[in-house]
């Protein structure tokens, strides 16, 4: 901290140069042009006062080829709670008190006062107003003002009180300048929507962007337009960026709305706040994929005019725009768009046929825009069109469903002998409210049997039946149902990371929710103290210590981690039958603790039997305990009066005279520390 005071002491003595004698090339100075002016970056840890340091530095500026420089900030430290409140702002003290878990603003400024390097705010040592408050950097605020493309030239002067003999060697080193122009487009990366997913009453967007070199993509704020809104609004509040080897992801989960359709796009910031050019636009619906309405038991049938496709009415939804209609001669694939239906319409007549042909149909609903709903096609329906009379088919019969290796074996027979019998075709679906959809080629000839090896869910039971189409590519109606589960092993995929960070004595850990797989249940958290011999391949649960068995929401706070020490944590999910994932990436963290600050509220009060002094229980009570301390209106120093535990909120003080002041003051303890002490308080017996 020193030596890093007296290199920038050397650099602003050289600075003091006559306005007549020509200053030699300047070294570049750390200036960024930003929307709340232009910000100076000095320091990573707060300066000492006094003279000869860094404090009190003078930022003069100029514009661009005139030597007329003048003063427009001054480097300083906030000395006082108020002054921490001007310079950083309430917000920024309301977010170290969550993060840090102190009760009071008072103590927020207590640890302000003890902590100088940056590293002790985490992510709050990203914000320009504390940097500021802790005297790491300097704004001129008016620049804010001046028209885009006005450049500047800034200099750095030395304070009034700097003493130049405490920085030998200083005619050595070149004055720091820099210029800068006003209102230049920040050269951030453009995100790119990367993943959305809606809930019933949330959602989850994701961005990622190319990390470039020269970019400092740091924040991300997000723009949203709900429904019955005619614009994007700001959301409050900013994303951090995450980044991972060349990339850069930002994700966004936020509690909306039912059934109704959310946009969003991001638009990255730099360290100072500088934006970069907007994302696409992403579109998220909220509502659970397993809950959208469908369209079901659709049937098509052949008339004169055409086959005509038939189906019942969806449920009347905002978020519904429209039913895709697709057709295709094989079962199996290639199916193109024939149409495109309200959402209110129930039925389809197909009029582009071809005599003799089997057409397979499968229709799904839109959402807006044109995209359509999860998953497949949710109704398939079969009709050849034949324009003489068609004879009608008996279904197939005795169909049976039976695991087979890792599929399924289908058996049935034939409800009659058929002299035009053609081909039975196979239909699956996963439940019997299920449309069913064909996935078998034509079983030709006397085929009576059918191995499904597509089916590859072996925690899902699936529905089959069969149906008879003849030389004419009519079908028969479907056979009974029967159902069969695929022996079929199913691992459980491991949550892909976990993000953990140190708030006081806790740690708090989230990690990506593995449960877009259906059958992921809960979640298993481990964790081990980090040491030097620890493995470096894939973890294993065997290594850890279980922290917890049956976690539902991909999040958990260890408020058992001590401070000082560091620790791995990886988390596994697992299924409805206790099958558990490997574990996740392992996450190192470091419990730095929380400070060491007395209890607030100190109250005494006359008693029958004395004077009773009680205090609030602290959010993290102190190790060992506290210290009670009295004194009385002649004593200037208090003595200890009685050394309490952690667990006490109150104390009888028997040994008080009747008619006397005393004065009390209370200190919490740790085995190797003890705070500071309670504002005094005072009570007659």
């Amino acid at each position: 901290m020193k030596r890093f005071t007296i290199l920038l002491l050397l650099t602003l003595l050289a600075a003091v140069v006559s306005a007549q004698t020509p200053a030699p090339k300047n070294a570049e100075l750390p200036a960024y042009p930003s929307p709340e002016g232009v910000w100076v970056v000095l320091a990573k840890n707060r300066p000492e006062p006094g003279p000869g340091t860094l404090l009190g530095a003078r930022l003069l500026r100029a514009a661009a080829g005139s030597t007329d420089f003048r003063e427009v900030a001054v480097l300083q430290a906030a000395t006082s709670l108020a002054e921490l409140r001007l310079l950083a702002g309430q917000p920024v003290i309301d977010g170290l008190r969550a993060a840090l878990r102190l009760p009071s603003d008072e103590a927020v400024w207590t640890f302000v006062q003890t902590h100088p390097n940056l590293d002790s705010y985490g992510v709050h040592g990203l914000s320009m107003s504390l940097r500021r408050a802790l005297g790491t950097v300097m704004l001129d605020a008016s620049a804010a003002q001046a028209a885009p493309g006005t450049r500047y030239v800034y200099r750095l002067a030395p304070a009034a009180n700097f003493k130049p003999e405490k920085a030998t060697g200083a005619a050595a080193i070149k004055p720091m300048e820099k210029t800068v122009e006003i209102g230049r487009r920040s050269n951030l990366p453009r995100p790119r929507a990367r993943r959305s997913l809606g809930r019933d009453s949330s959602v989850v967007v994701s961005w990622a962007a190319r990390v470039q070199p020269g970019a400092s993509t740091v924040f991300g704020r997000v723009y949203r337009q709900g429904p019955g809104e005619r614009g994007f609004a700001l959301l409050p509040g900013r994303l951090l960026v995450r980044q991972v080897r060349d990339s850069a992801f930002f994700v966004l989960e936020q509690r909306v709305e039912p059934e109704a359709m959310y946009r969003y796009y991001l638009e990255p910031l730099d360290f100072v706040g500088n934006p970069g050019p907007a994302s696409d636009t992403a579109y998220v619906l909220s509502v659970t994929a397993g809950r959208m309405p469908l369209v079901q038991r659709a049937t098509a049938h052949d008339t004169t005019a055409g086959i005509v496709l038939r189906w019942p009415a969806l449920p009347r939804k905002a978020y519904l725009a429209g039913i895709e209609i697709q057709r295709s001669r094989d079962a199996r694939g290639n199916y193109v768009r024939l149409d495109t239906l309200p959402a209110t319409a129930t039925s389809y007549l197909d009029t582009r046929l071809l005599p003799n042909i089997g057409y397979h149909y499968r229709l799904r609903a839109l959402l807006p825009k044109g995209i359509p709903t999860p998953g497949a096609a949710s109704a398939t329906a079969f009709a050849s069109h034949q324009p003489g009379a068609m004879a009608a088919l008996l279904a197939p019969v005795a169909l049976t469903a039976e695991p087979e290796r890792e599929g399924v074996r289908l058996r049935w027979l034939p409800a009659a002998p058929d002299l035009t019998h053609d081909a039975y075709y196979v239909y699956r679906g996963t439940s019997t409210q299920d449309s069913l959809v064909v996935v078998s080629p034509p079983l030709r000839g006397n085929v009576l049997t059918f191995l499904d090896t597509t089916a590859r869910n072996g925690r899902r039971e699936y529905v089959y039946a069969v149906r008879d189409a003849n030389q004419n590519m009519q079908l028969s109606p479907f056979s009974a149902l029967a159902s069969a589960r695929p022996n079929r092993a199913m691992p459980v995929a491991a949550p892909l990371g976990i993000s953990a960070y140190a708030a006081g004595p806790a740690v708090q850990l989230t990690w990506d929710d593995a449960r877009r797989d259906p059958a992921v249940v809960a979640y298993r958290l481990y964790r081990r103290a980090a040491s030097a011999t620890a493995a470096t391949g894939p973890a294993r649960a065997a290594d850890f210590t279980r922290l917890a068995a049956a976690l539902v929401s991909p999040a958990y706070t260890d408020a058992a981690a001590k401070a000082g020490q560091t620790y791995q944590y990886a988390v596994a999910a697992v299924d409805a039958q206790g099958t558990e994932s490997p574990l996740s990436p392992v996450m190192v963290v470091r419990v730095t603790g929380a400070p060491l600050v007395p209890p607030a509220q100190l109250v005494a009060r006359p008693v029958a039997t004395g004077l009773e002094v009680s205090w609030s229980r602290p959010a993290v009570a102190p190790a060992k305990g506290y210290a009670l301390y009295r004194r009385q209106r002649d004593q200037l120093t208090a003595q200890r009066l009685a050394t309490l535990t952690a667990t006490q909120t109150r104390y009888l003080d028997q040994t008080a005279k009747p008619g006397t002041l005393y004065i009390y003051s209370l200190s919490a303890l740790t085995p190797t520390a003890e705070s500071a002490r309670t504002p005094e308080i005072s009570a007659r017996r």
